[in-house]
């Protein structure tokens, strides 16, 4: 017979301080007087009580703090077999049944569409069980099922979105991550008409775009989300809801980062860069922009006359053709905190960079580093797995022309540098040295932090180098970068993984 106490879970318990400090192990050996009577039946000798202490510290250990104080699930464990709550539940009944009585158990809702896909009546069941609280919605697969083949996954993905659909009204979060663009919702005809007041976070991605049948444009479509704060869409729901004059960006007066991805299918000409970027000028409070992957079309000759001006705090620039690249950076008029280039061709770019921190990811060797950065005056730059930072670019950075006075990259101070390996630090180390030296001639300064926000006339010092997975570098040349610099890490072993995809991060998803 079940346990009463199933009936009576008191919410008020899984209060953020309510949690046993003892491990697992411990928690077992003090509810059982001995290991004989402990191993005759271990699952179904644990009282409820003992079980929802224990639930309730993996339900605490699968969430997080944000940097605005807020608690939310952790979104690095999805692909983890022993995610709460689904592997606890799937052990045995009872502990199913344990579990279904603490919605709160049951606000971060995961979904597979892969093989192992979750079945329809369990997502039933696991938004029946968060009763009445708000929701994060995660629709994915396993992260070793994105590549081959799945004619399935659309189906599975519809199937998901209309129980979905269902519950929208309580969603705080959703996310979307498959593989195909024919699978990802339709915004203009599934969210049509839907009201989601506590929406801040609403993510459509796909790792690849296989086109898709254009949907009929709907003359009065309304989508209710004032506390959106972050959109990731794929390029053919942008341009269904976010381009001509049914732009929902106008209404999305919370919003404060988006990202347009995914338009690759060959069998279409490219999408319109002017009408992408019309519309984001359109936002009234967008901050954070990512482009990614997306191929344009030139339906007018390239152009620099600017009459579109977008304002930004950081921008990342993704998969892009040198063309595109160049023009997207004319139209942002103030200058973004941060800029990141990735995979994109540099060396074509009319327009110099303005950003105070530039990061470079994944750059072949017949990139010229030069021509973006040759008149940036910006105070931080990152280079990441980039072949084309070698010692023709160290010497360019020496060269101060005939009198010192035209140097690139003035006003840089920190350089970070990961999986970078063609150059030499010898070279290296002759660069920071000019450069210190010609600016201490114009101003002087006892520690480097001092000159952190300080303009100098000609050139800047270098204050600080990181390197990871670098070339090897000498004692006596690891002696001077420490003493002369104010800081200074220098590794030689390859880092693998530096960093995540830019939009998977648990800021991006609840933005803490």
């Amino acid at each position: 017979m079940t346990n009463q106490v199933l009936l009576q879970v008191d919410p008020s318990s899984l209060s953020e301080d309510c949690c046993p400090d003892e491990t697992l192990f411990d928690i077992y050996h003090s509810a059982h007087a001995s290991w004989a009577a402990a191993t005759r039946n271990f699952i179904g000798a644990l009282p409820i009580e003992l079980l929802l202490a224990i639930f309730t510290h993996l339900y605490r250990s699968s969430r997080r703090l944000t940097q605005s104080g807020e608690i939310v699930w952790r979104l690095d464990d999805i692909n983890l077999s022993s995610l709460f709550p689904y592997a606890p539940a799937a052990v045995c009944s009872t502990w199913r049944l344990v579990l279904s009585r603490v919605p709160e158990f049951w606000t971060r809702v995961v979904i597979r569409v892969d093989s192992q896909h979750t079945r329809s009546q369990d997502v039933r069941r696991y938004f029946e069980w968060s009763r009445y609280l708000h929701l994060d919605v995660i629709i994915t697969r396993h992260r070793d099922e994105f590549e081959g083949h799945d004619k399935r996954e659309q189906s599975k993905v519809v199937k998901a979105t209309r129980e979905l659909v269902r519950h929208i009204g309580r969603c705080r979060s959703i996310h979307f991550d498959v593989m195909y663009s024919s699978s990802l919702p339709s915004i203009l005809h599934d969210f049509h008409q839907k009201t989601a007041l506590y929406l801040h976070t609403l993510k459509l991605k796909c790792q690849v775009d296989d086109g898709g049948i254009p949907h009929r444009k709907l003359v009065h479509w309304s989508f209710h989300a004032p506390r959106l704060c972050h959109l990731h869409l794929d390029a053919r729901n942008f341009f269904d809801v976010c381009v001509d004059r049914n732009n929902w960006l106008r209404r999305l007066h919370s919003l404060n980062s988006l990202s347009v991805s995914r338009y690759r299918h060959f069998s279409d000409k490219g999408i319109d860069l002017y009408k992408l970027l019309r519309a984001i000028e359109e936002s009234p409070s967008l901050a954070c922009l990512e482009l990614k992957d997306l191929r344009f079309s030139r339906v007018r000759p390239w152009t620099t006359a600017n009459d579109i001006s977008i304002e930004l705090i950081s921008m990342n620039l993704e998969d892009l053709s040198g063309e595109a690249l160049s023009e997207i950076i004319g139209y942002v008029d103030s200058a973004p905190a941060t800029t990141r280039i990735s995979r994109c061709a540099i060396t074509t770019c009319h327009h110099s960079l303005i950003s105070n921190g530039i990061a470079f990811h994944d750059l072949s060797a017949d990139q010229d580093l030069m021509v973006p950065l040759a008149n940036w005056r910006g105070r931080t730059l990152s280079l990441v797995s980039c072949a084309c930072f070698h010692d023709d670019f160290l010497r360019d950075m020496i060269d101060g022309g005939p009198h010192d006075q035209s140097f690139a990259c003035k006003g840089l101070k920190e350089l970070y540098l990961v999986n970078c390996t063609k150059f030499s630090p010898r070279l290296l180390k002759t660069m920071v040295l000019k450069r210190r030296k010609l600016a201490r001639r114009s101003i002087f300064w006892r520690r480097d932090q001092e000159t952190l926000d300080w303009t100098f006339p000609n050139v800047a010092p270098i204050t600080l180098i990181s390197v990871d997975g670098g070339p090897a570098l000498s004692k006596e040349d690891r002696e001077w970068f420490d003493k002369n610099l104010g800081s200074f890490h220098w590794d030689e072993r390859k880092w693998l993984y530096p960093f995540k995809d830019s939009g998977d991060s648990d800021h991006d998803m609840y933005g803490g």
